[in-house]
């Protein structure tokens, strides 16, 4: 088809012209041909390049489509209000107000705040180690804003719950080494109830120093743990003398007498709580009723039962008397897994709660 404008001149140049001429005649048509070709090649890519920003120009309005959707999904910020223009009257009124609110006295911070300040920055590691061995810098603190007797107070029970852990260990010890029965199975019950006696005081100390609270929730927490550890470690130990023959070795001795000073001290306390708030009206509902109920008599109850069995089987005990035995033995057992399931699971449950939060 290039060629057929030519094809007549070529035709007749064949029979009447020059062979040059016809060849320069035939070189032109091809030329003329390459031309075309090539403007036809630079229509097509001028044509691929405007269908490539075709297809731009349409993902671009699908994505400002997709994006106008988006944002009238989105919630509306609320309109603020623009202020009125202060005058220079009020502004020199509140320029005259301002030293005497910078020179206004801050309200003090509560104990709360201050205990969380102070126990921000120390390791929660520490907490657990200084309460596992009883010391509870949260009580003390709360001590320290009382009169001195109190503060002696509290040293005197860190001191008694330390070295009733202490010789606590040795007891167990003692008994497996060269049990009663000899088999030293209360021995390794003693050990084992003393570690989670342990872990009980550290969880509240953990507890206390994340939850801060106010003197007398702080001493009431602090009974409801040594009540739990008591019937933990010291209802164990009592089962551990009960069981023993002879004469008394001085470390079973020591034992006893922290065992009954323990269980005097922080169970009688904890009930004395339980009553006032009973009897101030702060015990609401049958259930709430019911359940105070049952936490005045099952440590009540289950103290006395246990102290009643430390004192006629080891502190009035000839040294011929036969250990504990027959169906008080059996009592006693059944008493200590209540109270140390239900007292104890119980403090360690609030407080582990409570340490979580």
């Amino acid at each position: 088809d290039l060629l057929t404008p030519n094809t007549n001149q070529t035709i007749q140049c064949s029979k009447n012209c020059h062979p040059r001429t016809k060849q320069t005649i035939i070189m032109s048509a091809s030329n003329n041909a390459l031309d075309q070709q090539h403007e036809l090649e630079q229509q097509n890519a001028e044509l691929e390049r405007k269908l490539a920003m075709y297809e731009l120009e349409q993902r671009n309005a699908e994505l400002k489509q997709k994006l106008a959707l988006l944002e009238a999904q989105l919630p509306s910020p609320p309109e603020s209000s623009p202020l009125p223009p202060e005058s220079p009257a009020a502004g020199q009124e509140s320029s005259s107000q301002q030293p005497d609110l910078e020179a206004s006295p801050q309200p003090p911070a509560s104990p709360s705040s201050e205990l969380q300040t102070n126990n921000s920055g120390k390791d929660l590691r520490s907490i657990f180690l200084e309460a596992a061995l009883g010391w509870t810098p949260e009580l003390w603190k709360h001590v320290q804003n009382h009169n001195g007797s109190k503060a002696a107070f509290f040293f005197f029970l860190f001191v008694v719950d330390l070295a009733d852990a202490v010789f606590d260990v040795v007891l167990a010890l003692q008994d497996m080494y060269a049990g009663s029965d000899g088999s030293g199975n209360l021995g390794i019950l003693l050990l084992v109830m003393t570690i989670l006696g342990r872990i009980l005081s550290g969880v509240y100390g953990l507890a206390m120093a994340k939850n801060p609270s106010d003197d007398d929730e702080a001493f009431f927490s602090f009974a409801w743990m040594e009540m739990g550890v008591f019937f933990l470690e010291d209802g164990a130990a009592i089962l551990v003398l009960a069981k023993s023959t002879g004469s008394p070795s001085i470390i079973e001795g020591i034992s006893t007498y922290l065992t009954v000073t323990c269980g005097l001290i922080y169970i009688l306390y904890f009930v004395k709580e339980i009553i006032d708030e009973w009897v101030a009206g702060r015990v609401s509902g049958d259930c709430g009723r019911v359940w105070t109920l049952l936490l005045t008599v099952l440590p009540l109850g289950g103290a006395i039962f246990l102290l009643y069995i430390l004192a006629t089987e080891v502190i009035f005990a000839q040294d011929d008397d036969p250990p504990l035995s027959g169906e008080l033995e059996v009592a006693a057992f059944v008493v200590y897994s209540i109270t140390a399931f239900f007292v104890g699971g119980s403090a360690m449950y609030v407080f582990c709660d409570r340490a979580s939060r």
